[in-house]
């Protein structure tokens, strides 16, 4: 018994430490995934063009040589936001990944935590090995529950506007082929911050089974009526 539970403790251990590891590579995507949206949205919105294309250009001709008055002039712009808007659904796919992986790790532990308890003859009372189950679940504050909420509101402003102030551009000036480009990139990214907003915020997913259960009722109430 005291083999198993030391094998156990052990495992536990550095599947903490796998996550914890996950948890950084996930900030880290968090805040590359906003320098990119920032970068794009810089690359769109007009009156910042100025600005942030010379500058573009300048970076690309220092980087891999050229002359910078005539890539200036003739250098394909739509290409480098095209480019950006793969790099954020990329980015976007990999931040959904690893919180998913995140939040079932973490109820692992809590499983693990329980199993080794039982291995060790804990007492209901001693706090020993429930860090990441009943402990966490008494011990954290009101407030770490809108964390992922505030976070998810930030990334969601900003892809929302920068999305459609894309489409809206690429509408206005064309070649309208892009348009087609940016709905095919743009679908997906959403989709998938919708999925990372689902699994992270436990207030929406509330809000979102409310919503669901209501419109269950609604339609129930509905085809009721017609049988009738």
């Amino acid at each position: 018994m005291a083999d198993v539970a030391e094998l156990l403790v052990e495992h536990y251990q550095k599947t903490f430490e796998l996550t914890l590891d996950l948890w950084e590579q996930r900030n880290r995507t968090f805040l590359i995934l906003l320098l990119v949206v920032g970068l794009a949205t810089l690359l769109t919105f007009n009156p910042t063009k100025l600005v942030a294309e010379p500058l573009v250009v300048s970076y690309i001709a220092r980087t891999l040589g050229g002359n910078y008055d005539s890539l200036r002039v003739g250098f394909p712009y739509f290409l480098i936001q095209s480019i950006l808007l793969m790099a954020i659904l990329y980015f976007m796919v990999i931040l959904y990944h690893r919180t998913t992986l995140i939040l079932r790790n973490y109820v692992y532990l809590a499983g693990i935590e329980e199993e080794i308890r039982s291995r060790l003859e804990l007492a209901e009372a001693e706090l020993g090995f429930t860090r990441e189950g009943r402990f966490y679940q008494r011990a954290r504050s009101p407030f770490q529950r809108q964390i992922g909420l505030a976070y998810i509101t930030m990334l969601g402003v900003l892809l929302v506007s920068f999305l459609g102030a894309r489409i809206y551009a690429d509408l206005s000036v064309g070649p309208y082929w892009l348009v087609g480009v940016d709905v095919i990139l743009a679908t997906p990214t959403l989709l998938f911050f919708l999925a990372y907003a689902y699994v992270s915020s436990k207030v929406l997913k509330r809000l979102i089974s409310k919503l669901l259960r209501a419109f269950a009722i609604a339609d129930g109430s509905g085809s009721n009526s017609k049988d009738t």
